[in-house]
């Protein structure tokens, strides 16, 4: 991506924000509807967060807006059954939709986003790692953020390397979490448990602890059981695909559709590329999960979904809510598809 395409964008934001030349725009390029994509919601915490755990969170304050928000603009909320009936039929005279997913498979899942959506009678889906409510992950992220918030120094050895990171600022914690993340993102997924036992052996942070931020199983077959939630597959170990072999890649595809569906009664019919950008997803992987018998597989990378999309069903883009941005006009810039157009280099049909 263009480095000066940030500028160009927060320039494009500002003048939209004053003129409220978008919404002449609508009409033109918000297409059929968008999907959502968000992961975690709960309230906000006191005290310095590291930015890259803060801006996967949301307030419910924020989500109940949101709902809110597109219901008074005429959209209809709408399950990814829904999308992909939309998109396969065609739409013409129906109001625009939209779809919201989270991902990952976080515990407020059913504890806060399932009260929500129930309030206001939507549906939502939920992209579940199997291999959270396995037990066998664990959010590390979370962990990482704790050991660099709460130590002036991080030290540890890994592959014979020493590894030393000063943490007294807020400039160094967030250059140690950003390097150590690289690190275990790196990490294939044999070595990613001896590589946190390297970095968190010597200190009082132990995976135990965290677990429960994510779903257990009793908890998504609850959510599995709710007539307004879709659980969709999003692998089992959260890998980026493209670094896989083929026969990997289709296996942990097909795993966590397995295991969703043994644990739940119900029949996976969607599925999310984990991470989910092009730089993560590229044709394999599309046509890989595409034989996998899906009716959607959705990314996220910046688009509206319109009519051509009945011919990218595999490959379908999200448009990421996050926790830096909670700004609802910059929501009414995002639906309406203008920002998308410039992100994509004025291409309508967004896909790889």
């Amino acid at each position: 991506m263009n480095n000066r395409l940030p500028t160009r964008l927060r320039l494009l934001t500002a003048f939209f924000r004053v003129t409220r030349l978008h919404r002449l725009l609508c009409p033109f390029f918000r297409g059929m509807g968008l999907i959502l994509v968000l992961h975690r919601v709960l309230p906000p915490t006191a005290g310095p967060r590291v930015m890259a755990n803060a801006r996967i969170e949301i307030s419910p304050a924020f989500l109940d807006q949101l709902i809110l928000f597109f219901r008074d603009r005429g959209y209809e909320i709408v399950s990814l059954d829904t999308v992909h009936e939309r998109i396969c039929r065609g739409s013409k005279g129906a109001a625009p939709f939209v779809c919201f997913t989270f991902d990952d498979g976080y515990a407020d899942a059913l504890e806060v986003v399932q009260p929500i959506f129930s309030r206001h009678r939507a549906p939502f889906a939920v992209y579940l790692v199997t291999g959270f409510p396995d037990r066998v992950l664990i959010p590390w992220w979370y962990m990482l953020e704790d050991l660099v918030l709460r130590h002036d120094q991080v030290c540890f050895t890994w592959q014979e390397r020493q590894h030393r990171y000063p943490t007294s600022t807020m400039e160094e914690r967030e250059h140690a979490y950003t390097t150590i993340r690289q690190l275990l993102l790196a990490a294939p997924a044999e070595e990613l448990g001896a590589c946190l036992e390297a970095i968190f052996s010597g200190t009082p942070i132990r995976a135990a602890a965290y677990e429960e931020l994510m779903l257990s199983w009793q908890q998504v077959a609850a959510l599995a059981a709710d007539p307004l939630v879709t659980i969709g597959a999003h692998t089992v170990h959260h890998c980026n695909l493209r670094e896989l072999a083929p026969d990997m890649v289709r296996r942990e595809i097909l795993a966590s559709r397995e295991a969703i569906e043994q644990h739940t009664g119900s029949q996976v019919r969607h599925f999310a590329y984990p991470f989910g950008s092009p730089a993560e997803v590229g044709r394999r992987e599309v046509a890989i999960a595409g034989r996998c018998g899906f009716a959607t597989c959705t990314m996220v990378n910046e688009g509206t979904i319109v009519a051509a999309h009945r011919n990218h069903l595999f490959s379908l883009p999200r448009v990421e809510v996050t926790g830096r941005y909670q700004d609802l006009t910059l929501v009414d810039m995002r639906r309406c598809g203008a920002l998308s157009l410039l992100r994509n280099g004025l291409q309508r049909v967004v896909t790889l």
